[in-house]
This record gives structure tokens, C-alpha cells and sequence, in this order.
């Protein structure tokens, strides 16, 4: 999709901006441009008034600069002109995609990837941290685990990692069973 391509894009360069992803590069630089970003996507969202008046065409690139300035005078000066620039060029609606990127980026860089795991009761301590070592093993990255509870699933887990999921509940294969079922009753009506 094209939003996602130019997000990709606008995070890359101030990824790069940031001076990642150089060896050298100071993670907390790069964490507080993630929430630098984060912050400001939040007020935008928040403030319909303020979006509105940054995205009308009519009013001037300077007196948007100074209103940026004014609510935004808090951020990291990168981060500041970052958002600056997506007014300027009519791409602040895309801000939440670039976070997304942006983060993807720096976890990339850091060798970590994010799973998100639903499982249907609450997992001890000691579950998780053998789900952790069996999804690091398996991506070979350091892995972060964010759990929640869904008792739908009935038993067993979801989990979503690196834009995969993998579905081991009771659920889906209740879901996955029904769908065999009516495909094979289907087929027996004559085809």
C-alpha cells in the first residue's frame, strides 16, 4: 500500500537522521524520537482543531512553523523539524505509519523483534520465559513479549510476531475443523 511505502520512506531518512543505524549509534537518541513522535501524533489526534488548522492550505508555512514551535517547543530539536517538515509537505496523517516504521527500524537494529501472544488464561512466569527462549531460538533475535488474555480461545495461544501468527488455540482448530467440515460436505453434494 502506498501509505506504508511513504511512511517506510520518511522513517528511513530520519532513522538515518538520528545516526542509526551506525554502530555508534546512541540508542537513547533514537528512543526519544520514537517518543518524541509518539507525543506529538497523540496531540495531533487529540486536538482536531490544531490538525485542521496545520492541514489547511491557505494558512502560511511560517505561521504553521511558529504554532508547531509553540505546542511542540518540548521535543528534541530533530524531532521538531521532522514534524515540521511532514506539515510543510502534507504528510502529518501519515505520522502513525512512520512511527510504526521508525520503531520497526530501530528494533531491527537492535536485533529485538516484538510478539504480540494471546493466550486463553494467564500465562506464570515461568511459561513465558520458555515461550521467549522457543520464539528466540526461533527468529534468532532477542524477543519482547507482550501478553494478554482472551479466555475465547478457550485453550492454548496466539501469537503474532515479524508479521506471522501462529495460531495455536483451541479455537482455531475448532475454526479450522468447521471449515474442513463444510468444504468436505460440499464436495459431496456433487462435486
Amino acid at each position: 500500500m502506498i501509505y506504508r511505502r511513504i511512511a517506510r520512506r520518511y522513517a528511513a531518512a530520519l532513522f538515518r537522521a538520528a545516526g542509526a543505524p551506525a554502530a555508534a549509534c546512541d540508542q537513547d537518541v533514537v528512543d526519544r524520537i520514537a517518543q518524541d513522535l509518539q507525543s506529538a501524533c497523540e496531540d495531533l489526534a487529540a486536538d482536531s482543531a490544531l490538525s485542521a488548522t496545520l492541514a489547511h492550505p491557505e494558512i502560511p508555512s511560517p505561521r504553521k512553523r511558529a504554532i508547531l514551535q509553540a505546542v511542540f517547543g518540548g521535543l528534541a530539536p530533530l524531532s521538531l523539524t521532522f514534524v515540521t517538515l511532514l506539515v510543510r509537505r502534507r504528510r502529518q496523517s501519515y505520522l502513525a505509519y512512520i512511527i510504526d516504521e521508525y520503531r520497526h527500524m530501530a528494533d531491527a537494529a537492535r536485533g529485538l523483534v516484538r510478539a504480540q501472544v494471546v493466550s486463553a488464561v494467564a500465562m506464570s512466569s515461568e511459561q513465558e520465559q520458555r515461550l521467549r527462549r522457543a520464539l528466540e531460538r526461533r527468529t534468532g533475535k532477542r524477543v519482547e513479549i507482550t501478553l494478554t488474555v482472551d479466555p475465547s480461545l478457550l485453550a492454548g495461544l496466539m501469537v503474532s510476531i515479524d508479521n506471522e501468527v501462529i495460531d495455536a488455540s483451541a479455537r482455531g482448530r475448532l475454526d479450522r475443523m468447521r471449515e474442513l467440515l463444510v468444504g468436505a460436505r460440499f464436495r459431496g453434494l456433487g462435486q
